[in-house]
């Protein structure tokens, strides 16, 4: 029950979270926007069923049946905007300017208030399957206006001699049931953010400590160098290096080895900013890159990591206890002295030149920071 219950707030959480709801959007995007497109020449095409119900009038609602098309700019619009607030503010306005066109169809009709009933009974499900891309909120509230609203325009008397016992004895139930199989949707879209989540961390995370691999460093390294061309505003790069690993390794072991990675890891992010981006390059290697950041605020981090690499002590499966070093480059962006050089040539350039300087460090005698020249 426990865990119910979790699923549920966390179904809720989901759906005010406007993130999860933009990529939901992007999902069902074109599906939403070709329902929109499919209800307006199914409005204007039901001049057909118009004949058939009553002939006499349907010569005079020819233009009335062809209005719908006005909707496909509405689908045009859900489908240039990638903004799901704006989106669900079209998507209802369309379903329910669309529903009030139909009934004033209808009920000019032969057939009366009949037609225009039946008619209003397939709203809610078309409202579920146009706001599947929206929040579970969205869904309740077009449910509610497409079931509400003959109601409504029956009180203002628009629709004369409304039959609300019969209406309500079939929306009510019809509503409700619908209204659940949005939740049901709700949790199918939950679980799909979960397991794309699941993956998306599976690829971008290094599997023994937890921080950024090498793929999803140079994805972020590209940005920042694409910012930085744009604004030229300062950004660093440290690279950091285990000195003497392979001896760690063969003197007490892999076991310990990875320890010792995990540790660095740890230190580096318990040290770094939440917008520092820290990764495992590979092996023993780290980086951690700094946006918005001079040589001197970088270096004053480095220094603060390398001491305190310097002062922790490690215990080996065999219990004795042990001390390690590491050795840190630091570069910074510099603009390019050709025009036109693109953000990845910059950032491979800027890891070139971090890396130069960590061998420097390493060829000075390790446990040493220095820059790049």
């Amino acid at each position: 029950m426990g865990r119910q219950m979790n699923a549920c707030r966390e179904v809720l959480r989901l759906n005010v979270d406007g993130t999860y709801l933009g990529r939901k959007f992007l999902a069902y995007r074109s599906q939403t926007s070709l329902l929109i497109a499919l209800t307006a020449l199914l409005g204007a095409g039901e001049w057909v069923l118009d004949y058939m119900n009553d002939p006499a009038t349907a010569g005079n609602l020819v233009w009335l049946r062809l209005a719908f098309v006005w909707m496909l700019i509405p689908a045009w619009g859900v489908w240039l905007t990638s903004n799901h607030t704006l989106a669900a503010l079209i998507a209802l306005f369309a379903l329910a300017l669309a529903q009030f066109h139909d009934i004033a169809i209808l009920k000019t009709q032969s057939g009366g208030l009949t037609p225009a009933i039946m008619s209003s009974i397939f709203y809610p499900m078309v409202a579920v399957l146009l706001c599947l891309g929206f929040s579970l909120f969205v869904n309740w509230m077009a449910l509610a206006l497409v079931s509400i609203s003959p109601f409504l325009l029956a009180k203002t008397g628009w629709l004369g001699n409304f039959p609300y016992q019969l209406y309500g004895m079939v929306i009510w139930p019809t509503s409700i049931f619908l209204a659940l199989i949005c939740v049901a949707f709700a949790f199918g879209d939950r679980r799909r953010h979960l397991l794309e989540k699941a993956l998306e961390d599976a690829s971008n995370t290094d599997p023994l400590t937890g921080v950024a691999n090498r793929r999803h460093f140079q994805l972020l390294l590209q940005r920042e160098t694409s910012r930085f061309l744009r604004t030229s505003h300062p950004c660093t790069l440290l690279m950091l290096d285990i000195d003497h690993f392979k001896r760690i390794n063969d003197t007490f072991g892999h076991p310990t080895g990875d320890r010792a990675i995990q540790a660095l890891a740890n230190i580096c992010c318990k040290m770094s900013r939440d917008v520092d981006i820290v990764a495992r390059l590979g092996g023993e290697e780290f980086a951690i890159l700094m946006p918005e950041t001079v040589l001197e605020r970088s270096a004053h981090l480095a220094e603060r990591i390398r001491l305190q690499v310097q002062e922790l002590k490690m215990r080996c499966n065999s219990g004795s206890e042990f001390q390690w070093t590491v050795s840190i480059g630091i570069a910074s962006l510099q603009l390019p002295a050709q025009a036109g050089k693109d953000a990845a040539g910059l950032g491979e350039q800027l890891m070139t030149r971090a890396d130069a300087a960590l061998y420097d460090a390493k060829n000075a005698g390790r446990n040493l920071t220095r820059f790049a020249t």
